[in-house]
């Protein structure tokens, strides 16, 4: 009776701890969109300054309404799968790249393709769609395996209380904490690339490559400012 009741306790702590690391890392990354979001706007106003006074509207409207509402509802559904998922695997005991991980991932993936920002500013039935969609695999496997070691943090010495302490309890330094970043950032790269090839890929009526410039300008941004955060929280005077 002493072990079963001590072993619940046990389950009950973890279930516990992995709840609220997930509120701190969808926290995080509900801030990330955010400042992505508006980097964007910025950018698209930088890129209509030297457009036609036809045109400029045309573009403004077209990031506005289409690109920017569509980007930001797509990836609100994307963290929330992302977290739910890596709860759901550290609950079953589900070790990353075991067969069952894969499996998970198959089964998962066609939400994913739906509600991805790259996929949804994509047409399906593009030449290149099959290739973004196995490059967009890997960015879903990237993303999970970032997220897992997260959510899987208990409190040793200290209660975690913030993003920057979740991180400093996964990873020992910066430079192992920027191999995770990069391997999705790598991932989302290679996406562009691909887009890059032939913009027709992109389901927008017209201004693709302002778009994709904006997009390009906007990811390259984030990214710098992704790898000073992590220096930030791993600097010596960081709590």
């Amino acid at each position: 009776m002493i072990s079963n009741r001590s072993a619940k306790i046990s389950v009950s702590t973890s279930l516990e701890n992995i709840r609220r690391n997930s509120d701190l890392v969808k926290e995080h990354l509900l801030r990330q969109m955010r400042e992505s979001l508006a980097v964007g706007k910025r950018l698209t106003g930088e890129e209509c300054t030297g457009l036609t006074f036809v045109l400029k509207p045309i573009v403004l409207n077209l990031y506005s309404n289409l690109v920017q509402k569509d980007l930001e509802k797509g990836t609100i559904k994307t963290i929330n799968q992302l977290l739910s998922l890596s709860k759901e695997m550290i609950i079953n005991g589900i070790e990353i790249k075991s067969e069952q991980f894969c499996k998970r991932l198959n089964d998962n993936f066609p939400i994913y393709l739906k509600n991805d920002q790259t996929g949804r500013l994509c047409k399906k039935n593009h030449k290149n769609f099959k290739r973004l969609e196995e490059n967009l695999k890997f960015t879903f496997e990237a993303q999970i395996c970032s997220i897992i070691p997260l959510l899987k943090i208990e409190n040793k010495g200290i209660q975690i209380q913030n993003y920057y302490q979740l991180c400093r309890s996964a990873w020992q330094n910066a430079e192992e904490c920027k191999t995770y970043l990069k391997k999705q950032t790598d991932a989302m790269f290679d996406a562009q690339q691909i887009i890059l090839e032939d913009l027709s890929i992109l389901d927008i009526p017209t201004g693709r490559s302002i778009i994709f410039r904006i997009l390009r300008k906007g990811f390259d941004i984030q990214v710098r400012n992704f790898n000073k955060a992590i220096d930030r929280i791993y600097a010596a005077d960081m709590v």
